[in-house]
Order: C-alpha cells, then sequence, then structure tokens
C-alpha cells in the first residue's frame, strides 16, 4: 500500500512539474506580446514587474512542488541505494562552501498509525572512513538538535553577533573526527512532524524512546556499515532524559538478542536526568556567585522539594512547565543563563533563519514543512515528565558501557553542584568508589603552552569531566576543549592526563619583592627571588 501511495505522489509531482514548465512558457509568451502592445512610457516598468513575478514564481513553486523524502517506504522494500541516493543533500545551490562534500537528510517513519516521521541529518566522517558514529539531541524539551549542529558542534558554524547573519565552516567541527547524526526529537520539533498533529505527540521518555528506537534500527538498514563501528549516544540538558532512555531500551533488546545496534557508550553535557535531586540543588550555584543571599537559597529549595512532595502525594494540579518556573527561579540580573560569565545569547532566531532559507530546505529534502527550532508546547506539555528521573537508568547503562557526563564551570541552568549531586545518588556498583573519589587536573597542550581545560574524574566506565570558561552550550563556548574530550573519551574511555606541566620551559626572568633580577629555576619545584619572597611554579 506505501509502495503504491509513493508511486502516486511521485507520478503527481512529475504531473505538477510539467504543468509549471507549460505555465512558463505561456507566461513569457504572453508577457512579451503584452510589452509590445504597450506604449513605450510604460512599457520599462511592466517588463520589470513581469520579470520580479517571474523570478518570485520560479524561486518558489519548485520548492512548493517538490515532495520530502520518506525513507522507510525504500528501507521495507530493499531499495537501500536508491534510498542512500535520494537522501544526498545537494549542497551546490549557495551551500558548498559550508557543507561537507557528502551528507544525508530526510524523513524516517517512526509510526504509520500516528505518522510520526524524524527528521535527521547526517555527515559521514570524510577524514576517517572507520570512524565512530556518534547521535546529537538536543533537550528542551522542545528544541531541535539541528540547533546544537549549527551553534555548537557541526560542519557550519553562525554568528552570535547582532544583526549579523553569518555562516562559516566551523573549525572544530565534531564531523571531523566523527559520522555525526543530529536528529529533530520528538515529533513536532525542528522538522520532525506528526500528521496526527498535536494528538500524535510524544510526551513520556518511554514514547520517545520508543520512537528513536524505530529510528535507529531503519537508520542501520539504511547503512549497514556502521554495524561495524561503535555507536555514542548523546546530546545536553534535557536529553540526558532521552539519551539514557534509549540507550537503556538499546541494551535491553542486545541483552534479549533481539538488536545487533553496536552500542559503545553514551555522552551528556549538563544533563538534567534526575530532576528530584537536581532541581533544589539549582539554587546552591546562584548563593555561591552572590546573585541570592542565603535565605533566599533556603526558600527557594524548600517551594521545590514542597513541589515534587506534593507531585508524588498525587496534589499538584499542572496545566503546563511555564506556569511552574517563574514562580521558583529569582529575578536576576544577568542575560543569559547558559553561561554565568557572559553575555552570549544562544542564537535561536538565526538557526530558524538558515534552516527556512529555500536553498537549505530544498537541499535536505523537506517539502513545504516549516521548520520550528522550538516548540514552546512540547515544552509545557512535558508538564508530567519532569518530575521523573531517568538515574536508574544511568545507574544500569554504568556496569556496560562507557559514560561521559560534562559540564561547564559557568553554567547556571545545569550546574556542576547539580550533576555530581545526582550521580552521587545514582545507584550502581562503584557509586561508593564515586563519592569518595578526588579530581584531577586537566592539562592540555596548546600553541602558548600547558592550559588547564578542567578537571575529571575517571571511575570505573564514569569518565566526569568539567569544562573550565564553559556555559550550558559547552561544545560552543570551548569548542577547542570540547572537540579533544570527545576524542579522549572515545579512544580512552576518558580523559589521559598524560600531559604535565613542564616546569623546565620556566626560564623567564622574575622580579622579587626586593626589586632583584633573578632567572627562573629549570630544575625546582620553587624560585627563589629573595629569601623574603618564594615564588611556587605551577
Amino acid at each position: 500500500m506505501c509502495n503504491l501511495i509513493l508511486v502516486l505522489v511521485l507520478l503527481l509531482n512529475y504531473f505538477l512539474k510539467l504543468i509549471f514548465l507549460l505555465f512558463k512558457i505561456i507566461l513569457f509568451y504572453n508577457a512579451s506580446a503584452l510589452i509590445s502592445q504597450t506604449n513605450l512610457r510604460n512599457r520599462s516598468t511592466m517588463s520589470w514587474m513581469i520579470k520580479v513575478s517571474s523570478f518570485c514564481l520560479c524561486t518558489c513553486l519548485p520548492l512548493l512542488l517538490a515532495e520530502p523524502v520518506f525513507l522507510t517506504p525504500y528501507i521495507e522494500s530493499g531499495r537501500i541505494q536508491e534510498a542512500q541516493r535520494d537522501s544526498l543533500v545537494n549542497s551546490s545551490k549557495g551551500l558548498s562552501s559550508l557543507l561537507p562534500k557528502k551528507s544525508h537528510a530526510g524523513f524516517i517513519t517512526v509510526n504509520k498509525t500516528l505518522g510520526n516521521h524524524l527528521f535527521f541529518w547526517y555527515f559521514p566522517c570524510l577524514e576517517n572512513t572507520s570512524a565512530p558514529l556518534l547521535v546529537w539531541l538536543n533537550g528542551g524539551p522542545g528544541v531541535s538538535s539541528m540547533f546544537g549542529l549549527l551553534w555548537e558542534n557541526g560542519p557550519i558554524e553562525i554568528s552570535s553577533e547582532d544583526n549579523i547573519c553569518k555562516y562559516k565552516p566551523r573549525k572544530h567541527s565534531w564531523t571531523k573526527s566523527f559520522s555525526m547524526l543530529y536528529i529533530d526529537n520528538p515529533v513536532n520539533v525542528g522538522y520532525s512532524f506528526s500528521e496526527s498533529g498535536p494528538a500524535g505527540e510524544r510526551l513520556t521518555q518511554d514514547s520517545v524512546s520508543k520512537d528513536l528506537y524505530s529510528f535507529m534500527e531503519q537508520f542501520y538498514s539504511l547503512f549497514p556499515d556502521y554495524k561495524k563501528r561503535e555507536l555514542y549516544i548523546g546530546g545536553q540538558s534535557y536529553a540526558g532524559k532521552y539519551v539514557p532512555y534509549l540507550a537503556h531500551v538499546i541494551h535491553t533488546q542486545r541483552m534479549a538478542n533481539a538488536s545487533d545496534i553496536p552500542l559503545a557508550g553514551i555522552y551528556i553535557g549538563g544533563p538534567f536526568f534526575d530532576p528530584p535531586t537536581q532541581s533544589p540543588a539549582f539554587f546552591y550555584y546562584l548563593y555561591s556567585m552572590g546573585a541570592i543571599s542565603h535565605e533566599q537559597m533556603l526558600f527557594h529549595q524548600k517551594t521545590v522539594e514542597n513541589l515534587f512532595r506534593d507531585y508524588k502525594n498525587g496534589q499538584l494540579k499542572i496545566t503546563n512547565l511555564s506556569h511552574i518556573f517563574p514562580t521558583l527561579v529569582p529575578r536576576l540580573g544577568f542575560d543569559s543563563k547558559d553561561n554565568y560569565l557572559s553575555n552570549v545569547r544562544p542564537r535561536y532566531d538565526k538557526a530558524w533563519k538558515f534552516m527556512n532559507t529555500v536553498e537549505v530546505r530544498e537541499a535536505v529534502h523537506v517539502g513545504i514543512r516549516k521548520f520550528r527550532v522550538i516548540n514552546e508546547n512540547i515544552f509545557d506539555r512535558f508538564s508530567s515528565d519532569i518530575f521523573v528521573s531517568a538515574k536508574d537508568k544511568v545507574g544500569a547503562l554504568l556496569e556496560h558501557y562507557k559514560v561521559l557526563i560534562f559540564t561547564g564551570d559557568s553554567d547556571v541552568i545545569v550546574s556542576t553542584y547539580m550533576v555530581d549531586t545526582a550521580l552521587m545518588s545514582t545507584p550502581w556498583s562503584k557509586q561508593a568508589e564515586f563519592i569518595a573519589s578526588s579530581r584531577t587536573p586537566w592539562w592540555s597542550v596548546s600553541q602558548t603552552g600547558p592550559e588547564l581545560k578542567g578537571f575529571y574524574t575517571s571511575v570505573g566506565q564514569l569518565c566526569r569531566v568539567v569544562v573550565r570558561k564553559a556555559g550550558h552550550q559547552t561544545p560552543h563556548d570551548q569548542p577547542e576543549a570540547a572537540l579533544e574530550m570527545m576524542q579522549q573519551f572515545v579512544n580512552y574511555g576518558c580523559l589521559k592526563g598524560d600531559v604535565k606541566v613542564p616546569r623546565q620551559r620556566y626560564h623567564r626572568v622574575l622580579k622579587n619583592c626586593s626589586g632583584i633580577e633573578n632567572s627562573g629555576s629549570s630544575n625546582g619545584s620553587t624560585i627563589q627571588a629573595s629569601k623574603r619572597c618564594t615564588l611556587p611554579i605551577l
């Protein structure tokens, strides 16, 4: 039945294109005749108007006639090569300087009854044909993963400056080291959609992970060679729940010999995976930075604890999340809650503008679908899910797979303290060892010498990293450090930690407290500048 519908759609499309061609011929013929009959004074004006109208028609109508690429019928009928060909992104029209030479995009149907279709944009790693596959999911709930592609780690970078809409290739793109798969999730976010409208929306983690699992099974049918490579599922923020739920479904199916998806690990930045524990801890960071008083911190913590208690007892009546947060979060004087030390706001507007251009929409095969970078209705309707924890899933995955949890030290939304509080209460075999563990400085070699990139803890299969000078959007704030972190996690399970501070390099001339110059020592742990002043070498 699906194949018959597809054939009818294609025939209709070709018929409309033929009508469009005939219409163009008639339009230009009549325009020429009309101009020749018009007096000389109005002829140039009419010619200009007709040319503009014709240009608009010729530009927009092909987009209206272009059909979205639905890949599930190809997959089900075994036409894999045809599906790969038709999903290739056409980057020749103004995008060739931005995009890698090869990428794929389109829709995969994850629920035929509801008509749920998930949109994806996939970039195979061209520099390493055996590179692992990384899935990226943004959170929200209700934020498109194309925002992560454009703002954080994809091959295209958008400018953060106001009134400037610039796009350029990203220097530290993750696509240079990994094959990257960006999925708009759940339905009705980004380009993903449900033919059932709001009735088809997935508002629980079980239903979201069911759609994502169906997507992954079909993706591996579409690109079977990737079954030979490692898979890492990740994202940030509210994807701290999407990721462990999906990974746990895959794990369960693997244990039952019902799936051969090669899951190797998960990675999550600023993960909001245990709201009952993390939400009260939100206010500690604000207090530690001096943004609220101790009394304010205690008041808001108590309010949140009461909220979760009422929900647990069935006494809380919520219509949507927008009714909750304004009463909980105090008014703050800084612009961006993503990074306490920065005024740069995430440019959702520029991501929306880029994805809605005619060139991009035609290139990624979405037809007349409209792109929504944020669906606030999805955010509101996730009201009950906000109270559900995913730490049992995280704990189960820690026993079998590599797990990277990272945060920026300036993240206000999901702070380091919030994440550590949740991890310390996550049940797994090495919980006590993690609680008793210490941080190790993460030094990295840069062009100017050794640089402290952050701190990390490695316990069992858990790699816990805190990135310096980064906020909620860590790959955007510290792109070089984020890419290095991912490379070491995939290759070694955590940061190697073998970069030592080379004390021998400190041969600078120092001035001691008395103003007497003294050369730096090349073999001691301190430099003696005078009897009254000892300067430690870091």
